[in-house]
Parts: structure tokens; C-alpha cells; sequence
């Protein structure tokens, strides 16, 4: 699960600062490309920090990615499209959901 973890954080973290960058190109959006910019940063670093202290880098993307969910949730509400916030409201349920068991079995001494 630990592995698993950090891939999907590795991952998330990428999708999220080109998602930034697509909503620059395709819609002029400096708002998406700083936002997809700090949250994919910030979950690259939960990755980082989890190969040397797992519970803290599992927190960060944790933390990240229900943050995501919480946000991306009234997005979806509104417009009702799945692209692209229901996509990232799914992907940051699972990678916020992935981190906190990650962070379990780590604390459970599984890890």
C-alpha cells in the first residue's frame, strides 16, 4: 500500500500541474496554472517527504487531495461535467483516501 501510495501521489502531482497548465493554455487561466501549479507541487513533496518520513509525506498528500475533493465537489455541483472536475474530484477522493490507509499501515508497523 506504501508503494502504491507514493506512485499515486507521484502521479497526481504531475496530472494536477499539467491540468494547471492546460487551463493556461486552452482558457487563459493564470488562476488554474497557479492553483495546479501549488497543489501539484505540494503533493510531489507529500511523495518526497514520504520516502523518509511516511507518515508526515502521506499526511501532506492526504491533506492535498481531500482538499481537492472538498473543492472540486462544488465545481462539479455547479457544472455538472466531469471534465474536468468530476476527473479530479475522483482522483483526489482516491489519492486522499490511498494517503490516510497508506499512513495506517505505516503506524501499524506494516509499512
Amino acid at each position: 500500500m506504501v508503494q502504491l501510495a507514493q506512485v499515486a501521489l507521484v502521479i497526481y502531482g504531475v496530472l494536477l500541474i499539467l491540468g494547471g497548465i492546460m487551463g493556461k493554455v486552452k482558457g487563459n487561466s493564470s488562476v488554474s496554472l497557479v492553483a495546479g501549479g501549488l497543489t501539484g507541487v505540494a503533493a510531489l513533496v507529500g511523495f518526497w517527504k514520504s520516502l523518509d518520513d511516511p507518515m508526515l509525506g502521506f499526511m501532506i498528500g492526504a491533506m492535498v487531495g481531500l482538499l481537492l475533493t472538498g473543492i472540486f465537489v462544488s465545481r462539479f455541483a455547479r457544472s455538472r461535467q466531469f471534465m474536468p472536475a468530476g476527473l479530479i474530484l475522483v482522483l483526489s477522493l482516491l489519492v486522499g483516501l490511498l494517503c490516510m490507509m497508506a499512513r495506517q499501515e505505516v503506524e501499524a508497523g506494516l509499512g
